[in-house]
């Protein structure tokens, strides 16, 4: 049993935003076709997918998709890049709509929990000096104290990975798709009825991290919008 942890050492996060022109036939895609595609492929262990929490401000980022895989080099893995060499038309048409994507490899650093929440808040950082002390405060200090709050179920932190990160570069379901990178990420999962409060609690979390020396590139809101697991046989006993 996991609990509230991630399944895998490896984990792929994407986010942005779509064309809302298309948003009808992107969103389709994306949860009928592209993630039992993902999560068809040897190592991939769960997929979730995220929209931005409604009410409040305009949201920053519209989509997150997270994958955790068996290890970081599962997104390297054959499998994989035989997914991401041969894009259905459907991934040919609206991958490219994913508008100022963000695609990342990570290696999971810290995860702990109880649970899956409905939201994640998401946090995309990287140290301004000290890693090490950075990383330090996070897992010691700053995860624990998160986990003891009423309604959350779960916080993770995972750093960017060059190499699984670059992969696309050279597949061709990136071909001519500009896409970005993260750094670390931060994702807390809960169980918020109160989105005013849980955004009061991100932006108190986000200067906490400032003051200790993180760099945070973007933080948001999100509310769960699909769930995938792997649909295999266990082998007999």
């Amino acid at each position: 049993m996991t609990g509230g942890r991630l399944r895998g050492e490896g984990l792929l996060a994407l986010w942005g935003n779509a064309d809302p022109e298309q948003d009808a036939g992107f969103n389709d895609w994306y949860t009928h076709e592209h993630l039992p595609e993902r999560i068809a492929v040897p190592g991939f262990l769960r997929a979730r997918r995220y929209v931005a929490d409604l009410p409040g401000p305009a949201p920053h980022w519209t989509y997150l998709t997270l994958y955790e895989t068996d290890t970081l080099a599962t997104l390297s893995s054959p499998g994989y890049l035989r997914a991401l060499d041969t894009p259905t038309e459907g991934t040919r048409r609206y991958l490219p709509l994913f508008g100022a994507m963000a695609r990342t490899g990570c290696r999971v650093t810290y995860s702990a929990g109880t649970g899956e929440g409905g939201d994640i808040a998401f946090v995309e950082l990287g140290p301004r000096a000290d890693p090490d002390a950075l990383r330090r405060w996070i897992v010691d200090e700053h995860a624990p104290a998160v986990l003891d709050r009423s309604g959350v179920l779960a916080v993770h932190l995972a750093e960017a990975d060059p190499d699984a990160t670059a992969v696309r570069d050279r597949t061709e379901s990136y071909r001519g798709v500009p896409t970005t990178a993260g750094r670390w990420l931060l994702l807390v999962e809960g169980a918020t009825v109160d989105p005013a409060a849980a955004r009061e609690r991100l932006a108190a979390d986000v200067a906490d991290l400032e003051a200790h020396g993180a760099d945070v590139g973007g933080a948001q809101l999100f509310r769960l919008l699909a769930r995938l697991t792997p649909d295999r046989q266990r082998p007999a006993p």
